[in-house]
């Protein structure tokens, strides 16, 4: 039996989905909760931007989580500068209100620095709600695959064992089916036991990406089988 892969992207708040995606008489000031209801209806992850963390990230978790489905996975995207955006202590209390729907904290550059004295507040934090740290840099050698980012890249039909991962960060518009077919296949081939055995995620990311395209993009992992 194939691994389940969850499919979601990078945030929400779309403009561009306004029209093609969200109902066309939802107004453009409605309510972001509204429209994260009605995206957790179709897709089943997301990752949370640094951006949504900029106001009252505590009420806006309650908010988050009374929006979505039981199934429903958060990400949430985090850097070196995150505590400049919100308080160890108020990031530490929002995320526990997430805590029953969160899967990880997501570092995306990877090559970034990261100050041991930070690293080991997010190691903690993590520990703490019982979470992956995904593509934390400055991590020790003994990091396990599962904490690694699978992108998209180097065209090889074998498993690089170097590069497993339950979690996929791809760069796309989605456009052409079959590469995003070749896409799934590579990042399958680089899941496994000693990924950690969990669910596998994939999470889409491009300014022009249409809500249609990622819908799409679920009928394909379908057909796949995942």
């Amino acid at each position: 039996m194939k691994q389940s892969i969850n499919l979601g992207a990078y945030g929400w708040r779309h403009r561009h989905w306004l029209n093609s995606f969200y109902p066309e008489d939802l107004p453009v000031d409605a309510d972001e909760d509204w429209r994260l209801s009605y995206y957790s209806n179709e897709f089943n992850a997301v990752l949370l931007p640094i951006d949504y963390w900029q106001e009252n990230p505590i009420s806006d978790c309650e908010d988050w989580l009374d929006s979505v489905h039981s199934d429903f996975q958060f990400f949430v995207e985090c850097d070196a500068g995150m505590f400049d955006r919100v308080s160890p202590a108020d990031l530490s209390r929002a995320l526990k209100i997430l805590a029953p729907q969160l899967s990880a904290l997501v570092f995306l550059d990877e090559e970034q620095a990261i100050p041991g004295d930070l690293r080991q507040q997010f190691m903690t934090l993590a520990d703490s709600l019982g979470i992956e740290l995904l593509g934390l840099a400055s991590a020790p050698a003994t990091t396990s695959h599962a904490d690694k980012i699978w992108r998209p890249g180097g065209g090889s039909v074998l498993p690089d064992v170097s590069r497993r991962s339950n979690f996929a960060f791809i760069e796309d518009e989605l456009t052409d089916l079959r590469s995003v077919r070749a896409m799934v296949e590579q990042f399958a081939l680089c899941t496994g036991d000693d990924a950690g055995g969990a669910e596998a995620t994939i999470i889409v990311n491009h300014p022009q990406l249409l809500a249609g395209n990622l819908s799409k993009f679920r009928s394909v992992l379908d057909i796949m089988g995942y």
